[in-house]
């Protein structure tokens, strides 16, 4: 059941396909990007707010559509809906692995900056005690998804739909604060900024840093892709759109205050709740904002996503899922390393 509810989507785009080669090539003179209300796609956010796509991408209009869902956004990029987007590693390999898949991750963009926070007086001290408890993830198998199920596995737990005692449901992000105040949801395992707007309000306590669960607490957890067909037919739009990414990074490198505002504003006409500065600073030093996809998390994650079911076979060649050309370009102009994938 699971994986038919994460594949529904893709598998109804995929009847279309055949009709929507011309839709994929996409529109003269636009890029239709998608985005997050997460503290984690803020280089996209920075990059709209400080007009810095509008600078590398001129002529080529940005036209903005804000997703909550990975699965959602992937169906639309594999349709040709919209050409490029930010997005979580783990909706972007379901869709690579998919027949006739048109992704590819042409950037990285976060590391880091997800975490499992159980509602304060709910009673969670130990993972025995989430027997029964209703938890969320932003959704079904989307990358906190399989990072939560994962974790759950290891300690000897499942979900409910697994057969298991922890009923785990998909919840729009923007919506957690709410239910965690009236007591309908026990937990989640979420990208920033809603742990630490959840931990400032008092609703929650940290439970588990998924930082301490990998080397050196790097793991992918936004990237930028795009639709292939759309790439073909304007590589020097994706070029630019790459461009543009590489200088929203360093643009907060350079100016990390700034950087936050821009990202508090973008977020906010995303649908996000406007949030406190010091809630912003707190979910900002939890986050690498880095061009390096972390090809190993992401290849770790796909084996995880394997594990559990939401893929159909075992991922098979995934350095190909990389097209970091344009990506190495703007860094050899910048006379930094270029970001190698290894098989």
């Amino acid at each position: 059941m699971r994986k038919v509810l994460l594949l529904a989507a893709v598998a109804l785009i995929a009847a279309a396909c055949a009709g929507s080669e011309e839709r994929a090539r996409g529109e003269e003179g636009v890029l239709r990007l998608g985005i997050f209300p997460n503290l984690t796609h803020a280089p996209g956010y920075v990059a709209l707010e400080q007009g810095i796509f509008e600078d590398v991408l001129a002529p080529t209009r940005v036209e903005v559509t804000y997703f909550n869902s990975g699965s959602d956004a992937g169906a639309a990029i594999q349709s040709g809906s919209i050409d490029a987007t930010y997005i979580g590693p783990g909706p972007a390999t379901a869709l690579y692995l998919q027949p006739d898949s048109r992704v590819a991750i042409v950037s990285g963009v976060t590391s880091g900056g997800a975490s499992f926070v159980v509602r304060t007086g709910a009673g969670i001290d130990s993972p025995e005690d989430l027997a029964g408890k209703r938890i969320a993830v932003p959704g079904v198998g989307n990358t906190q998804d399989v990072a939560l199920r994962t974790w759950l596995h290891e300690q000897g737990l499942k979900a409910n739909d697994e057969g298991g005692e922890v009923s785990v449901a998909a919840v729009d992000n923007p919506e957690l604060l709410g239910l965690f105040q009236n007591g309908h949801l026990d937990g989640a395992w979420e990208p920033e900024p809603y742990p630490s707007l959840l931990i400032a309000e008092g609703l929650a306590e940290e439970f588990v840093d998924e930082a301490d669960l990998w080397p050196n607490g790097e793991f992918v957890t936004t990237v930028l892709a795009v639709n292939t067909t759309y790439m073909d037919a304007n590589p020097e739009v994706i070029s630019n759109l790459v461009e543009a990414n590489v200088q929203a990074i360093d643009a907060i490198q350079d100016d990390s205050e700034g950087a936050k505002a821009a990202a508090q504003a973008g977020l906010v006409k995303a649908g996000a709740p406007a949030l406190d500065q010091a809630v912003v600073d707190t979910a900002w030093d939890r986050l690498t904002f880095t061009w390096d996809p972390i090809a190993p998390s992401l290849i770790e994650g796909a084996a995880n996503a394997y594990s559990l079911g939401y893929l159909d076979s075992e991922p098979a060649d995934m350095p190909s899922l990389f097209q970091l050309e344009s990506l190495n370009d703007v860094l050899t102009g910048m006379d930094v390393p270029v970001i190698q994938v290894v098989p």
